[in-house]
């Protein structure tokens, strides 16, 4: 996966600068000099950029985020998931109901996405969930794994469960707690201002540029 994923980002990064190469090449040749020149060399100096930009962005979210992009709109995820499918839409209370009935239940395990942030503090290794609960007075969902990592949903809204994934469209903050110790618990706080993502954590770690878009769904546990 990681090689599909490295040459695709090749081949899309490569794509475009090809562009700006072309569209240097003739504003080169049909500008007057010294213009020509400059002109030129400032537009392949942003196809550059951009290239790295889009190779980079590929490698940290992966394929399919990149597809549907940072800017994408919540009108399809407000739908009606259509009969007949394995898609159901439910409201907290009713996921927590459905998981009381023993699903979802994922034999294999998820991995878990926040915002797009699926790599490293375990985030891309397997979690069995183990407990699911809703409060209502504070409005969290606290989803508890076998490994006692934790997540805690703030307002979560538009979840969608099929038996590869559970999604959570829309929340407005996200708690991840992998424990240390017995004592200790390393956390990663994910804020929505409704403009960007605000992180903290009581460790050292940082977000890339490129981990986190405000456009991506909430939380994405792929089964």
């Amino acid at each position: 996966m990681k090689i599909f994923r490295n040459i695709v980002a090749f081949l899309q990064a490569l794509l475009l600068f090809l562009g700006f190469i072309f569209l240097s090449a003739v504003i080169y040749s049909e500008l007057n000099s010294p213009y020509n020149i400059i002109i030129a060399i400032a537009v392949f100096s942003v196809g550059v950029f951009l290239s790295r930009s889009l190779f980079n962005l590929i490698i940290k979210r992966g394929v399919l985020s990149v597809i549907s992009g940072d800017n994408a709109t919540y009108d399809l995820d407000e739908l009606e998931p259509t009969l007949g499918s394995d898609v159901l839409k439910l409201t907290p209370e009713e996921l927590t109901n459905l998981f009381s009935k023993n699903k979802p239940s994922f034999n294999k395990g998820v991995t878990v996405s926040i915002w797009g942030d699926w790599q490293g503090r375990q985030l891309d290794t397997r979690h069995q969930l183990d407990s699911l609960n809703f409060n209502s007075d504070n409005d969290i969902l606290t989803i508890n794994f076998s490994d006692k990592c934790i997540l805690k949903v703030k307002s979560p809204r538009i979840i969608f469960y099929t038996s590869s994934y559970l999604k959570v469209v829309k929340a407005k903050e996200i708690l991840w707690e992998v424990p240390v110790d017995t004592n200790s618990k390393n956390q990663y706080s994910y804020l929505n201002t409704a403009e960007k993502i605000y992180i903290k954590s009581n460790t050292k770690w940082k977000p890339h540029a490129y981990d986190i878009g405000i456009g991506m769904n909430a939380l994405y546990l792929q089964g």
